[in-house]
């Protein structure tokens, strides 16, 4: 079975997931974006063997100890193709815009929509899901999915932010709803909710 540990990093407490193998402890780091000792001292409580560092979106409070953690480790860094600008550049990471520090990094693959990637014996499907960043995605895992900030509990992305579109994000989130109610969502920021309540509860999502 996989495992999944949650902490809440950087500056605006951003949630960073480390999913994996059970048995071996590979592991993916899921949107690590500050804090890297602390992310470390997590992964060496759990005695994990981190191989992946993969991102739902490349703004700032996402990514910030990616460049630390990358050199720490060698885990390689994924993201979504139209996400690789921000990941260099404070500007365009939104880091400049809330005067926060920014350290580049440099991705080693582009994930595509569908995209199976193997952690140890566990799994995640790659879903695009743009819209409130251009080339934002999810992974859907055993049960679960990691929406970044496309979906929260009682709430949606922004779409104010360069790059970010609101048609876009709608037909995103229409996607994660076609999801089995059961789903767990792990969003970018604040708790985990499920798809089946978010369909029934969530403002944002009346039709």
């Amino acid at each position: 079975m996989p495992f999944l540990h949650t902490l809440a990093v950087g500056p605006l407490e951003t949630n960073c997931y480390l999913y994996g193998d059970d048995k071996t402890g590979e592991c993916a780091i899921i949107d690590p974006g500050g804090d890297g000792e602390r992310i470390a001292a997590a992964i060496g409580r759990h005695s994990l063997q981190p191989t992946l560092i993969l991102l739902t979106h490349a703004h700032f409070d996402h990514t910030g100890a990616v460049a630390a953690l990358n050199k720490r480790y060698g885990a390689r860094v994924g993201l979504g193709e139209p996400e690789a600008p921000a990941l260099s550049n404070a500007l365009q990471s939104g880091a400049t815009w809330f005067g926060c520090p920014f350290e580049p990094a440099a991705p080693d693959f582009f994930i595509a929509d569908g995209q199976r990637i193997s952690i140890g014996a566990a799994e995640l499907t790659a879903l695009a899901t743009p819209g409130h960043s251009a080339g934002g995605l999810s992974f859907l895992g055993d049960g679960l999915v990691f929406v970044g900030d496309v979906l929260f509990r009682d709430g949606i992305g922004r779409y104010d932010l360069p790059g970010a579109d609101f048609e876009t994000l709608r037909r995103s989130l229409r996607r994660l709803l076609s999801l089995p109610d059961d789903t767990r969502v792990l969003p970018g920021h604040g708790p985990a909710t499920t798809i089946g309540r978010e369909r029934k509860t969530n403002p944002y999502l009346a039709e």
